[in-house]
């Protein structure tokens, strides 16, 4: 070659110390200025692996380039174009080493593989993508080495890659991709490029923000295996969808599939649910617009109609004044009713809410316990299981199952297990024998109004009911017990049966009461029976007032003891003046009746 005279259309070959092709350059004009550079205008360059497989591992096409023959390298401010097996490069400005296999492209990188990344966020079995999917990454620069074993391509500045519906951003990304085996393989991908599936994985590094399906993951480091479509995040991982945050220290995401797992030192992981609807205890304080849980992990699953939360591990669930802890809990919601082109993830409106092993709620002042609570926001209803009992100060209920509402619950028992209430201590409104101060004195007698005297009351005890089904009404300013079918009440000097009963109790007015209810009222119904240390009494109705000291017996009242019988339409027993009075009157006019025994005879 003559210095600087131009050589058209060359083809310029370099072979490797084994005999094999290096390297293959063609040009449409070439420029010899020694024999250590040649300046090369249209440039085509074709690497190959130097050994017996003699496979082409890139092809490089520039408009001019400038070759250093002695040290095996190239270089151009121009633009470039490189094709490997899989992919192909485009950029501004690059060099190349023959010696070490590396080019460097130093501005605008484009590159595209004939692979996607986003199967680790979706499932892939529900993509309509044909196998078309492709993976393009734009970067200020891009460093690639080529070996025996792979491709590896490390980009840095404002790294973008789209892939089917995914968009990750990151400051760095590297690719590890299969370099061609040989020349039949390399061959058969340009027909088929999909089958060789070369990248293996993908890292992407520093302020990585992942956009796919109406979802926003972030994390310190992200790793990608597109063969096992599998995703590992690290360092401050978070996943937000509209509708739920979710944040951890990793995050696994493989097939649509994601795990959010805490750890000792960065927390445990967290989710963050909006508009849940209003699942509070009896509904006296709907949960809020935005509820917590923490869990040692949790599992969001994406389903054809379905979205599912899965939380393990020592849930704990804040929301306004509720907060609940189980062992356990799932949450279901409706996929958001989306055209079919709209591939964005919703977590939509929530189906119900499951806790199981021993959960806990506690809200404003009230506990339930049980082995199970269903939620079920729509309906503003939960469903407590598995020896459920609700718990407000000195007020206990126990039975089956519990089905809370807004304002009222409904508690269920059976046979074997009836519904139980404990409630606060009553005085004791009993009396013991009866002394007559009437005006019959022997016999049977009958009077408008007759007065008796009773002896001490006995020691306090607390208000114990049971019932086969009991509801629970919440009123502004007070709260209703109603119980029916085989009710059975006991308190101090009080056994009581009946068909219908209702508590009515209040809040504590005292502050600091570790009782904050208070037996305002109790109303019995249906089929009435008091039994009290010797005596029985029967009414259709009882009214028993603690607070009063009375206690009002309506209907047919009959009250027996050893001494005799006392009958009306109604009787008040009055404690504080240990006396009772019986009235006669009701719809029949019956009068005030009692009988005595009957008189010792005279010898």
């Amino acid at each position: 070659m003559t210095p600087n005279a131009p050589i058209q259309n060359f083809r310029l070959p370099r072979f490797a110390d084994n005999g094999y092709t290096q390297w293959v350059l063609q040009g449409a004009q070439g420029i010899y200025d020694s024999e250590e550079q040649v300046r090369v205008e249209g440039m085509a360059m074709r690497v190959y692996t130097g050994d017996e497989r003699m496979a082409v591992e890139l092809s490089l096409d520039s408009p001019q380039a400038t070759l250093r023959l002695q040290e095996n390298r190239a270089y151009s401010e121009a633009a470039i174009e490189i094709a490997g097996a899989n992919f192909k490069i485009s950029g501004i400005g690059w060099e190349w080493s023959g010696d070490s296999k590396e080019i460097v492209v130093k501005q605008q990188t484009v590159v595209t593989f004939t692979q996607g990344i986003a199967g680790a966020f979706v499932d892939t079995g529900a993509s309509d993508s044909g196998g078309t999917v492709k993976t393009e990454i734009h970067s200020d620069g891009l460093l690639l080495r080529t070996t025996e074993e792979e491709y590896y391509f490390e980009f840095t500045g404002s790294v973008h890659a789209v892939s089917d519906q995914m968009d990750l951003r990151s400051q760095i990304l590297i690719a590890v991709a299969d370099a061609p085996e040989g020349r039949e393989q390399s061959i058969a991908a340009k027909a088929n490029p999909s089958e060789l599936d070369s990248i293996r994985q993908i890292i992407a590094r520093e302020q990585v923000v992942i956009l796919q399906g109406g979802k926003t993951v972030k994390a310190d480091e992200a790793e990608f295996f597109p063969r096992e479509q599998r995703a590992n995040l690290f360092g401050a991982a978070s996943v937000q969808t509209p509708g739920a945050y979710l944040s951890g220290d990793t995050i696994t995401s493989q097939t649509g599939e994601i795990i959010i797992a805490g750890s000792p030192t960065a927390g445990r992981a967290q989710t963050i649910l909006t508009d849940t609807g209003g699942l509070g205890l009896q509904g006296a304080a709907a949960l809020s617009s935005e509820t917590i849980v923490l869990a040692d992990t949790i599992t969001m699953r994406e389903q054809s109609h379905e979205n599912h939360f899965l939380f393990a591990g020592s849930v704990e669930v804040m929301s306004g004044a509720v907060q609940m802890r189980s062992e356990r809990m799932t949450i279901k919601a409706n996929s958001s009713q989306q055209p079919a082109d709209d591939a964005e993830f919703k977590v939509g409106e929530v189906k119900d809410i499951v806790a199981d092993g021993g959960v806990r709620i506690e809200q404003s002042g009230q506990i339930a316990t049980g082995e199970k609570v269903t939620f079920y926001p729509e309906e503003e209803r939960a469903v407590l299981t598995g020896s459920p009992k609700v718990t407000n100060g000195e007020a206990v209920v126990t039975g089956e199952s519990m089905e809370l509402k807004p304002q009222r619950a409904l508690i269920r028992g059976d046979g074997s297990t009836p519904v139980v209430v404990r409630l606060p201590e009553m005085p004791d409104l009993g009396y013991a024998a009866f002394a007559s101060k009437s005006s019959a004195t022997e016999g049977e007698g009958t009077a408008s109004n007759t007065e008796v005297v009773a002896s001490e009351p006995p020691e306090l005890t607390n208000t114990v009911v049971t019932s086969q089904l009991l509801r629970m009404i919440e009123e502004p300013a007070r709260t209703v017990f109603r119980f029916t079918e085989g009710v059975h009440v006991t308190a101090t000097n009080l056994d009581t049966t009946c068909e219908r009963l209702d508590v009515i109790a209040t809040e504590s007015k005292q502050a600091g009461s570790d009782a904050p209810l208070v037996l305002e009222r109790i109303e019995a119904l249906e089929q009435v029976v008091i039994k009290q240390i010797g005596r029985t009494a029967t009414a259709d109705k009882a009214i028993i007032l603690p607070g009063e000291g009375k206690v009002v017996l309506e209907g047919e009242a009959v009250v027996e003891d050893d001494r005799g019988r006392v009958s009306g339409h109604r009787m008040t027993l009055l404690q504080g003046e240990r006396r009772a009075i019986v009235e006669g009157g009701g719809p029949d006019g019956e009068r005030a009746r009692i009988t005595l025994p009957a008189m010792p005879g005279r010898e």
